[in-house]
């Protein structure tokens, strides 16, 4: 049975590749590859979850195997502690890694300070699962909060997760307020 299983997880990995390569030859740079329920997905046994983790990196592998070296690879993971397979996602070497963090408070992101992660890493700076719509200030504030965590080089400013159970009149407003936050940021550090 579990061969069954790795075989239909390489195969689902395959068809994911056909799909990079038609991305990538209609033009796309830069492409994201979710993994949203690595964690989420583990065995109930625990001596089964090296062989998981083996299953999910070869797989994240063979994915992206048709990307060009300039193709910029992104993946995401919701929700997790991060701790203990900091390592397995060191082993998937996407270009950068998306990660919810706006409702943590951080914490998810000190392990990548401590391991000294290399990649780049996505932090979300706004909760996706609240209508609410975050102001510049607020925005501006966790993003000085992430600053202290990881250097601006490896920083991406994202909201946490896709924006699929949001309404367009929220989205766009929280969008703007991000993309000030970033700028009012931004010409802080030049200073």
């Amino acid at each position: 049975m579990i061969w069954r299983v790795r075989e239909v997880s390489k195969q689902i990995a395959v068809a994911l590749s056909d799909e990079i390569d038609d991305l990538e030859k209609a033009g796309i740079k830069m492409i994201q590859v979710d993994e949203a329920a690595f964690k989420e997905g583990y065995p109930l046994r625990a001596e089964n979850i090296p062989t998981y983790e083996a299953w999910a990196v070869r797989d994240f592998k063979i994915s992206v195997s048709t990307a060009d070296k300039e193709t910029q690879i992104h993946t995401h993971m919701c929700y997790s502690e991060f701790n203990d397979i900091i390592r397995t996602i060191e082993d998937m070497d996407a270009d950068v890694i998306s990660i919810e963090t706006a409702r943590s408070g951080n914490e998810l992101l000190k392990i990548f300070k401590e391991v000294g992660y290399k990649q780049e890493v996505g932090p979300g700076v706004y909760d996706i699962h609240s209508p609410r719509i975050p102001s510049v200030e607020e925005m501006v504030e966790q993003i000085r909060l992430l600053l202290e965590v990881l250097p601006k080089e490896q920083l991406w400013i994202n909201p946490d997760c896709g924006l699929k159970t949001r309404k367009w009149e929220e989205v766009k407003p929280s969008l703007i307020n991000m993309v000030k936050a970033v700028e009012i940021v931004r010409e802080k550090l030049e200073k």
